[in-house]
């Protein structure tokens, strides 16, 4: 095992400066999916003024969502996943403190889950190691194992952990992200949190540890959907760690513990990790040796898949889903719109953080008739060219192709350009330009916004470029953070203000940021209490459709519907972030890849599903592209 992972690890490092031929020419797996001229649109991508989700709906019908390969697999053998981006892996891998996405790809192949999702993306119990039983009337939720399973230290795993993770989340020195109101609607957590009370009164963990029941404040929509934190943390491998040292702690870390199909064996901090097969798996045992999970810039991953040094590209680059890279023969292009359900916006900083929550600035660092402007001066209409039509403005705050029932369509959205009316507004308002063409503040001084820009491959930095020179065309002068593009891992949540030295205390007037939503309309990252509100805005009408979100009558669909849209519509108004973009997601898979996919039900095979224990190897090595 070391000898192939240090073989490979040789590969990955000459990788950008030449593509050496893999052992197996030729695709012959499977059937390879590669898009022909028949399923572009005619005339381009159109943005449809009568479904704004158009141009997603189309992209996405032209990739399927499982590989098709009946061949038989081998067994064992090195899975190769190449993760697309230009950051590091930041190497923080325990659930509670977790903030970046690369971090999360690791997790989904060593954590383990003991909750799986159907297809509605709520609670299925038949591919679960825990059983969850709701009770409305008494506003309850009882969890109870159903399956053994074993941490790989061995030690087995039980109710406690759950519990576990849930009290330190709550703890009055807890330095994460994932306190908010899922945490709060349990009985006790409040005072808990406050230093109040000693303990949860409201989680109840039975005597033999293998049931916990929540008794909640509020029953609300949410809790159907995964509306309580699910992912254990070990009691004994955190024995004798203050709270308050847990965030840093090599616990959390490189010495992290999982359950999950596959055990860690070595990492190479930000660069990679490898892993070795769970022989112990509660599911049963892997077909795969091992996995290599290695961070590739964007740039170079699709030659790096013409030449089979990988067998998944997660995700591949979609500006390179051009004439050159779509017609690979050694590949299979996956996706499945309906699971990614995320959008990218444009956030402002609205205000900081003080004792616990947002505190909102009476006057903002740019203007809402600046911030209006912005938005309606970028043309994406470029954008979804050079992204080859699968990045596409969005046309809501949420994810339209499976959540049409939330959307009101006759909200603006600010993804329509229209430069002239931007420089209207700012007109009015007594933006002038002075003599260099650039507008000044209403008192004539000078206005220059500060833009955390996130890169990653070659359409980034286009398209930041674009932004850039749109908002000149209508004379606002905006600049890069320390006059650059900042890596996308940098974008994180709370990372991205660290890397600002704290986007709350200035430097930053605005910037990217993303969420992806599940089966539950209810948005508790924008709320007072989380410091996952980016944009740092609250109010009293924020706080009021929120405690709508969280009450009971969300279970009647008109008051969903009428929430939903009170929301959205509180969204506009507030001009605190707008809808940008929202991104096809693809993924590529070598033809020697069997049990991959991007399905999200219960017995998924995609790394977020858990079910990574069924991917197999149908060669013993990759193919490559006998077109390169």
């Amino acid at each position: 095992m070391k000898r192939k992972l240090l073989a490979l690890a040789c590969v990955l490092a000459v990788m950008a400066l030449t593509f050496a031929a893999c052992n197996r020419d030729g695709g012959g797996q499977g059937a390879p999916f590669r898009p022909g001229e028949e399923n572009m649109p005619e005339g381009g991508w159109v943005f449809a003024d009568d479904n704004p989700f158009a141009p997603i709906e189309r992209a996405n019908s032209m990739f399927p969502t499982t590989v098709i390969n009946d061949n038989p697999i081998i067994d064992g053998g090195i899975f190769r996943l190449g993760i697309g981006g230009t950051a590091a892996i930041p190497g923080i891998f325990c659930p509670v403190h977790q903030i970046s996405a690369l971090d999360g790809d690791v997790r989904a192949l060593f954590a383990g889950s003991m909750f799986t999702a159907g297809m509605d993306l709520h609670v299925d119990n038949s591919g679960s190691l825990v059983y969850t039983a709701f009770d409305r009337e008494n506003q309850t939720i009882t969890f109870t194992m159903m399956h053994e399973a074993y941490w790989h230290d061995g030690v087995r795993v039980t109710m406690d952990d759950l519990y576990f993770a849930k009290w330190v989340i709550s703890h009055p020195d807890y330095q994460g992200t994932r306190w908010g109101p899922n945490f709060e609607n349990i009985v006790g957590a409040r005072e808990f949190r406050a230093g109040q009370a000693d303990y949860i009164s409201g989680m109840v963990l039975s005597d033999d540890k293998m049931t916990l029941t929540l008794h909640m404040i509020d029953f609300p929509f949410t809790i159907s959907a995964f509306g309580w934190w699910s992912a254990p943390l070990p009691r004994h491998h955190w024995e004798g760690i203050p709270v308050s040292e847990m965030r840093d702690h090599p616990k959390g870390q490189y010495d992290v513990l999982g359950f999950g199909p596959f055990i860690i064996d070595n990492y190479v901090a930000g660069e990679s990790v490898s892993f070795v097969r769970n022989e112990n798996y509660w599911r049963g045992r892997p077909h795969l040796d091992g996995v290599v999970l290695s961070i590739v810039n964007p740039n170079v991953l699709p030659a790096a898949l013409q030449e089979g040094l990988f067998d998944i590209a997660m995700p591949f680059p979609i500006i390179e889903f051009s004439e050159r890279y779509r017609y690979m023969d050694n590949v299979q292009f996956l996706s499945n719109a309906w699971a990614l359900n995320g959008n990218a916006f444009m956030g402002f900083r609205m205000g900081t953080w003080q004792d616990g929550e947002v505190y909102t600035y009476e006057n903002p660092p740019l203007s809402e008739t600046v911030r209006r402007a912005i938005m309606l001066s970028v043309d994406h209409g470029f954008t979804t060219e050079i992204f080859h039509g699968l990045q596409v403005p969005t046309g809501s705050w949420w994810f339209g192709l499976r959540n049409m029932q939330w959307i009101d369509t006759n909200i603006p959205t600010y993804n329509n350009f229209d430069p002239d009316e931007a420089e209207r507004m700012l007109d009015a308002a007594g933006y002038l330009r002075g003599p260099d063409g650039f507008r000044t503040n209403p008192d004539g001084s000078e206005l220059t916004i500060i833009y955390l820009a996130l890169t990653g491959h070659a359409g980034n930095d286009a398209q930041r470029q674009m932004e850039i020179q749109n908002w000149a065309d209508i004379g606002l002068r905006v600049e890069f953070f320390q006059g650059r593009q900042v890596a996308t891992a940098v974008g994180t949540e709370v990372r991205m203000r660290e890397y600002c030295g704290g986007v709350s205390n200035g430097g930053v007037h605005m910037w990217w940021f993303g969420w992806s939503l599940g089966a539950n309309p209810t948005p508790t990252v924008m709320s007072r209490t989380t410091t996952n509100n980016q944009v740092r805005y609250s109010s009293e009408r924020w706080d009021n459709v929120m405690a709508d979100f969280l009450s009971n009558e969300m279970w009647d669909p008109a008051f969903l519907l009428e929430t939903t849209n009170e929301w959205q519509w509180a969204m506009h108004d507030a001009g605190a972030a707008f809808p940008w973009t929202q991104s096809l997601t693809i993924n590529a898979a070598n033809n020697r890849v069997a049990n991959f996919s991007m399905e999200i039900t219960g017995n998924s095979n995609y790394p977020s599903s858990g079910a990574t224990w069924l991917w197999g190897l149908t060669a013993p090595e990759p193919y490559v592209d006998t077109n390169r």
